[in-house]
């Protein structure tokens, strides 16, 4: 019996010792399967989105023109020491996204894939986490992974983050400051207070409409108990503030400018941007644009289906999970507040995939088990072929018309997407055959110091010379918009663009939107002047 006894101990012993202590790490660590399922479909999602950017050469027109060029300037205030500038209000935005792609272009050089891989790697892993938190916390780990496929598997999202833009940003920063939230236990845990201030501060600071998708998750948080926790409500606000109220406080005239031309403008008459706010077509308007444009069809079947069995289970009293009111008051909340503003983009919905992909998500593992098998490879396949049509620009365009438009001025108002594969501003993939920013470079290169844009009939002419703008930066050119005058020398490259066969001879650069851009130096109108491209034998040429 003693050395029973003795065996027995000495095991137990040895357990102690294997078993590590508190606050020690473990590697790997022991997460659910659903997690490390979850991470290999980010890092997927990561190295196709690091592949396209990699190999694209288009030039980043209109907005994505505008934000690269808003980055690009912060990275060169940086670099000069002027802080204060470089986080100062620029046009309409706080300064997180352009200080992630200045940081990404310190690490890798200036250039475009280094400033938006930077984005990506910061801001895709905190929408994943996000989540999958929120669908593990309210559903368990499988909803948090089918939520994961849902929002990177949604067909906008790897569009917007080929580019510097503000929309997919502030939706990684939506997700993960809900799940902060609701992972406050209301306001008890003060490291998760903490952490959520940090994340909505960071989330305002990526853009302000951010307000709008955490407010109902943050009210309904509040009113089911938070509210006693005063401790943990001042842990939450003094972060917030620390992180994201100073600068507000800082830039408030120009803030409350924001403000009030997006809440008071009128809807109506020749400059409206929406439809009247008390009116049909406006409750409508995003609902159309997240069918035809943000996450077409199928998607949207998946969250209706999750959105139908939440409200039924309110109605049957019977929540579909303890955190049911704060997502579905969070939905709602974030859908009104897009509705009355005036200002209507599609882009602007992008934050509310985080309730898309939970409630598309969780009624899948109430079902039956070949249900529930069916359901998730019907998720996983859409998922897929959205990111073939993303990131190659595999297949073409299939849409399903309705019997009559039901809303006047909605991107396609009769008819909603089923699969596409065109890009957000250009082709979904990446091109690989004009090169403007390599020719720009080449002119350098050649000697030429700067570049003028000849007045156009060519569609989108201000949008080419927004994209325009920020190559001629990294290539180390100035840029003006002005016609020449005659005494321009061969230091300044005038370029002309329009449509392809306007002109007898080939263009320097064709573009993928039908439209080609003719360069000459100096004096475009001097007896004589012959095109020129340095990538072409002769450089100078005519027909």
């Amino acid at each position: 019996m003693a050395v029973g006894v003795r065996t027995s101990r000495s095991r137990a012993s040895r357990a102690r010792a294997r078993r590590p202590r508190e606050g020690t790490l473990r590697w790997p660590p022991r997460w659910p399967a659903e997690a490390w399922g979850s991470i290999a479909v980010t890092a997927l999602f990561l190295a196709l989105s690091i592949r396209w950017v990699t190999q694209d050469h288009s030039i980043p027109i209109s907005d994505a023109g505008y934000h690269l060029g808003v980055a690009i300037e912060v990275f060169k205030q940086l670099q000069a020491g002027q802080l204060s500038q470089a986080v100062g209000i620029h046009l309409l935005y706080p300064p997180l996204v352009y200080l992630v792609s200045a940081a990404g272009a310190y690490i890798g050089g200036l250039s475009i894939p280094s400033m938006v891989i930077a984005e990506d790697l910061f801001f895709v892993p905190l929408l994943a986490l996000g989540c999958y938190q929120i669908g593990r916390l309210a559903f368990g780990p499988r909803v948090g992974l089918l939520a994961v496929i849902f929002a990177l598997g949604s067909p906008w999202l790897a569009k917007l983050l080929h580019m510097i833009m503000l929309d997919a940003p502030q939706a990684a920063m939506a997700s993960v400051s809900v799940w902060l939230i609701l992972a406050t236990g209301y306001f008890t845990r003060l490291r998760y207070c903490a952490a959520a201030g940090l994340a909505v501060g960071l989330g305002m600071l990526t853009k302000e409409p951010l307000a709008m998708f955490v407010a109902g998750v943050l009210a309904v948080t509040f009113l089911r108990g938070g509210w006693r926790q005063w401790r943990g409500l001042a842990v939450f606000g003094a972060v917030l503030f620390l992180v994201a109220g100073i600068w507000y406080i800082s830039e408030q005239a120009q803030v409350r400018s924001i403000g009030t031309s997006v809440t008071e403008a009128g809807t109506s008459g020749a400059s409206a941007i929406a439809p009247p706010r008390v009116s049909s077509q406006n409750f409508q308007w995003y609902m159309w644009s997240f069918l035809d444009l943000q996450i077409y069809l199928p998607l949207f079947l998946f969250a209706a289906v999750g959105g139908v069995w939440t409200l039924v289970g309110f109605v049957r009293r019977r929540w579909v999970s303890p955190f049911a009111p704060e997502l579905a008051v969070g939905a709602f909340v974030g859908w009104l507040g897009l509705t009355e503003t005036f200002v209507h983009d599609n882009r602007y919905g992008m934050s509310m995939l985080v309730y898309f992909a939970v409630f598309g998500s969780f009624w899948i593992v109430r079902l039956p088990r070949r249900g529930r098998i069916a359901a998730s490879a019907a998720l996983v396949l859409v998922a897929l072929a959205n990111t073939l049509a993303s990131n190659f620009g595999v297949g073409g365009n299939w849409t399903i018309s309705l019997p009559r438009p039901l809303q006047a001025g909605a991107p396609q108002p009769h008819s909603a997407t089923v699969y596409s594969n065109e890009g957000y501003l250009e082709t979904a993939a990446p091109e690989t055959g004009s090169n403007m920013l390599g020719t720009l470079k080449e002119l350098k290169q050649g000697g030429v110091e700067a570049v003028l844009v000849l007045p156009s009939e060519a569609e989108n002419e201000a949008a080419f010379v927004e994209g325009l703008y920020p190559l001629s930066i990294i290539a180390n050119l100035n840029l003006g918009e002005s016609a020449p005058p005659a005494n321009l020398s061969s230091a300044v490259a005038v370029f002309d663009r329009e449509a392809l066969g306007k002109n007898s001879t080939p263009p320097c650069v064709k573009l993928n939107d039908g439209t080609g851009v003719w360069i000459r130096l100096g004096n475009p109108y001097a007896p004589g002047a012959k095109d020129f491209c340095p990538s072409r034998k002769p450089q100078f040429y005519t027909n």
